[in-house]
């Protein structure tokens, strides 16, 4: 079938296209909305700023497709195959891409608001400048989960993003956008989060390990029973921080602001505090077994059954701190 004879019969009132084998295809600027093309082979095909709004593509072929500038508002492409597909600017605002193959695709400034992602495989992908505001990745099922590992997230604005079980490792996120977002149980090991804006999220038994997050802001975040051994969270900005019970060994904390923040039962084992700011902080029982605390600020700090027996103390200020003993510092 040539664009011609598709644009002819839906324009005549035709919507139904199911199974249409259309590889290469040009249609560019295309009106089609609410076209249907299920396990349509699409492959290729040339879909530049064409209009696509709650059309339905499930199960679709689009490999390699150019969907730049298109509009798939509310469209449903759940199942679809988009790999190494072009979306730069592309709508897909509640858009259903639930269980889709997105690996190694290009989303530069896409619009991805409130789109269903949950079960895509987005590894590898590029997301660069989009926004992913409300969208939903939720994992539903413990082998069932959006994948974004090793994507290229930088810069991308996840705000109120559901993101629960979200495969993120080694994915980059410098300068991305993760305020309130809902983290989870995500595993975010070795992913680059410098710069990122975190504040208010929700990353309780999110796994961090060997992360850097240097120069985050984390202020008012949830990581109860985080694990962030290794990771870097130097000039952090953490202020009012909940992170009881989380594991911190051997992490990078030069220079953090933790002031206000509830660190009680945090494991602190050879981590590296020197110069950080833990004014006013909740650190009931934390463990700083060889931890580096030189030039430290713990003024009016609760260190009740704290461990410091073994931490270098040079230099750290103490002023109406709570010590493990019970007894404040003057």
């Amino acid at each position: 079938m040539k664009p011609s004879e598709l644009i002819e019969r839906y324009s005549a009132g035709e919507t139904l296209f199911n199974g249409l084998k259309l590889p290469g295809i040009n249609l560019v600027g295309a009106d089609l909305l609410g076209i249907t093309l299920n396990e349509a082979d699409l492959h290729g095909a040339n879909l530049l700023f064409s209009f696509f709004n709650r059309a339905n593509l499930t199960q679709a072929n689009l490999v390699g497709a150019n969907l730049s500038g298109a509009n798939f508002s509310q469209a449903d492409l759940s199942g679809a195959d988009l790999r190494n597909a072009t979306l730069h600017g592309t709508i897909l605002q509640g858009a259903n891409l639930r269980d889709t193959d997105i690996t190694l695709a290009t989303f530069l400034d896409a619009n991805l608001v409130a789109a269903d992602l949950r079960g895509a495989d987005l590894s590898g992908a590029t997301i660069t400048g989009g926004c992913l505001r409300g969208a939903n990745m939720r994992q539903e099922k413990k082998s069932h989960y959006t994948n974004l590992q090793a994507a290229n997230l930088a810069r991308t604005d996840f705000q109120g993003a559901n993101m629960k079980g979200v495969d993120l490792s080694r994915a980059n996120l410098t300068g991305a956008s993760l305020k309130e977002a809902n983290l989870k149980d995500a595993d975010l090991r070795k992913a680059d989060l410098t710069n990122a804006n975190l504040t208010g999220a929700l990353l309780t038994k999110t796994n961090l390990t060997g992360a850097k997050l240097t120069g985050a802001n984390l202020t008012n975040t949830n990581l109860v029973r985080a694990q962030l051994s290794q990771a870097d969270l130097s000039d952090i900005s953490a202020q009012g921080a909940v992170m009881t019970h989380a594991i911190l060994n051997r992490a990078n904390l030069q220079q953090a602001n933790l002031t206000l923040t509830r660190m009680n039962h945090a494991d602190f084992s050879r981590a590296n505090l020197s110069g950080a700011n833990l004014t006013d902080a909740d650190l009931v029982e934390a463990f700083f077994a060889r931890a580096n605390l030189m030039g430290a600020n713990m003024s009016n700090a609760n260190l009740i059954r704290a461990e410091l027996i073994s931490a270098n103390m040079a230099g750290v200020i103490l002023r109406g701190a709570t010590m493990p003993d019970g007894k404040v510092h003057r």
